[in-house]
């Protein structure tokens, strides 16, 4: 049990042990109990019933069924001109997942959906038909397009309901890697299968370094568990996210990827997990790194691993000159594990070792910074701070699983201690992470009743959907984002920014001296991280942790860019 879990199973047991001590607690810091409000309506995303706790068997549920269902097909790419016109249909399909069928949801019936491919610049329509069982909606993740088509309920459109359709105008001004989801229900919806990617290639391929292949990689993971179906009226595992305990890459488990020895491969990589934090690593095999969510890094650089919180992408390169099996993993500090194989053999390519091994500076990425580097010292213009708020009453009285005895206590003074600080000093690097569910009984347990995540504007003390943040077309507006080591539960916060774009210009005051445009960053609990976000793209937009469950428990705030 690390620190950060730690101090969230002393809080809870010493405030249960409060229900039977007569004992004043008034004079303590410990969060009142709270009763979430459902998530803002005009949002459009799951209305969870405030009243209702308790366990997910006592609520209506989705069905997990695979009777008469398809089976889920291969993934297929689709190049796309501009002007193209697109049918995508979300329906229901089963997949085998070891020795067991469960049920997915498919875009035209594949997990991950169709691999989009476009040319910068471009322009698609594309036609979204619901034949779930829920509501949806389309956003394209990343994507600045107008607010009317970034598919958030009560903003641009209203929830496609079953049997309904919608057809969606894409704009592509931004080479990269770029994906696909719901923003109904998203905690279920793209739990259950539906997200894909989109591979927007950029005008100029001068830009790009010369590969044999691209691949795509999409990293994901899935509980399956017969006894953890999804809850029609409420949202659960809102503490810290639905963990699966299976991964998959490429909607698969552990496949395999034929590769001939000598060859180069362009690695787009996409995090499209619940919560689950990936630390892409190929062991022993040299990464280039040379992209992030929306672009190319201005110089790249070599790592062993990259680190992608959910809704973050990578763009890397790998050459391999040796043959055999070789892992694809999540190199996470403990119980590392592989998620696919890379089987090597021997043949011929085309020789590509002297571009490989060369780092470039890229002059396009650098002229197309300029204007926020030139920016990276200015003030402050805004500050969040990312806590939560915890109804203790309604969290279970069985504490089953916890082993108190590695708790470290810290000389803590029982009498008159400070219930909402109570941590066991600051997090690690590692520590700030939680790359594992290690309360899962008290994960499942928690929902949308009793958890509510928080981004307070601490300038204003604003939360949430109370935040009304405006701006101009134009600015570009410096936010420093808080992940408070002091809540109650600290753990990692992947931000995302819809319609527009940022850089992370410093991490707990070290200055980037490599920019990348991203629209999602993964905070650590206890970190700072500053951005400078370009208001470029007019409208309505959203800002919400990407971890789905914090996100419907009303992790999310709105913000406007006037024109």
């Amino acid at each position: 049990m690390n620190k950060l879990t730690s101090k969230l199973v002393l809080g809870l047991a010493l405030s249960m042990t409060g229900h039977t001590m007569a004992q004043d607690h008034s004079g303590h810091a410990m969060p009142a109990p709270v009763t979430t409000a459902p998530a803002d309506p005009h949002a459009g995303h799951s209305a969870p019933n405030p009243a209702t706790s308790g366990s997910s068997e006592a609520s209506d549920l989705f069905s997990v069924s695979t009777q008469g269902l398809p089976e889920v097909v291969p993934t297929t790419e689709q190049r796309l001109p501009d002007g193209a016109s697109f049918k995508m249909v979300a329906g229901p399909a089963k997949q085998k997942i070891g020795n067991q069928w469960i049920r997915r949801l498919a875009y035209n019936g594949s997990v991950p959906g169709p691999v989009l491919r476009v040319t910068q610049g471009s322009n698609i329509n594309l036609t979204l038909i619901n034949q779930t069982d829920v509501a949806t909606t389309l956003h394209p993740h990343g994507l600045r397009v107008s607010s009317k088509d970034d598919g958030v309920p009560g903003i641009g459109q209203e929830p496609i309901a079953v049997g309904k359709s919608y057809n969606y105008t894409l704009n592509f001004p931004d080479a990269g890697i770029y994906w696909y989801h719901p923003h109904v229900r998203e905690d279920y919806s793209q739990e259950a299968g539906l997200y894909g990617v989109f591979i927007v290639e950029p005008k100029d391929r001068s830009a790009y370094n010369p590969v044999h292949r691209e691949i795509p990689l999409v990293l994901d993971d899935v509980l399956v568990d017969p006894k953890q179906a999804f809850a029609k009226d409420k949202v659960t595992h809102t503490l810290m996210g639905r963990f699966g305990n299976v991964n998959l890459v490429n909607g698969l488990v552990n496949p395999s990827i034929a590769v001939t020895q000598g060859e180069t491969i362009r690695f787009y990589v996409l995090n499209t997990s619940n919560t689950r934090v990936f630390a892409f690593a190929i062991p022993n095999t040299k990464l280039k790194v040379v992209g992030g969510d929306n672009g190319l890094y201005e110089k790249e650089f070599w790592s062993e691993k990259v680190i992608l919180g959910p809704g973050e992408r990578a763009i890397v390169e790998a050459q391999f000159s040796q043959v055999g099996n070789i892992a694809i993993r999540n190199n996470k500090p403990k119980n590392p594990v592989s998620v696919a194989q890379l089987v090597v053999k021997s043949g011929a390519v085309q020789p590509l070792a002297a571009n490989f091994n060369t780092l470039k500076t890229n002059a396009t990425a650098i002229a197309n910074l300029a204007s926020v580097r030139s920016q990276l010292t200015k003030a402050v213009d805004k500050k969040i701070s990312l806590t939560v708020e915890m109804d203790h009453e309604q969290l279970p009285m069985n504490m089953g699983g916890m082993d108190h005895s590695t708790m470290d206590m810290g000389g803590m003074d029982m009498p008159g201690m400070n219930h909402s600080g109570m941590s066991m000093g600051q997090p690690s690097p590692d520590d700030g992470i939680e790359w594992d569910d290690e309360m899962p009984e008290m994960n499942e347990a928690s929902n949308t009743s009793n958890v509510t995540w928080k981004i307070v504007d601490t300038l204003s003390n604003k939360a949430n959907m109370d935040i009304d943040w405006s701006f101009n077309q134009g600015d570009l507006i410096k936010i420093r984002i808080f992940n408070d080591p002091n809540s109650m539960h600290p753990m990692q916060h992947p931000i995302h920014f819809h319609g527009q774009r940022f850089v992370v210009s410093a991490t707990n005051g070290i200055s980037s001296k490599n920019l990348v445009w991203k629209d999602t960053t993964l905070v650590p609990a206890g970190s700072t991280v500053d951005i400078i976000l370009e208001a470029s793209n007019p409208g309505r937009w959203m800002s919400h942790c990407h971890i789905s469950e914090h996100m419907e428990a009303n992790m999310m705030f709105e913000f406007n860019v006037a024109d």
